[in-house]
């Protein structure tokens, strides 16, 4: 039991190690497009309102 809980930790681990971080872009949404194109990935749009 402790070498599976072992083993399952050691691939969380190497999971996390292997995650990308996020890149921020400020910019023109029509660059941002093409890199996102470009790199094969995913755009994650974040708005934000105080009023």
């Amino acid at each position: 039991m402790k070498k599976a809980a072992a083993f399952s930790s050691l691939l969380l681990l190497a999971a996390f190690a292997a995650a990308q971080t996020a890149t921020v872009l400020s910019g023109p949404f029509d660059e941002a497009l093409a890199k996102a194109r470009k790199e094969n990935k995913l755009i994650l749009l974040d708005f934000y309102s105080s009023g």
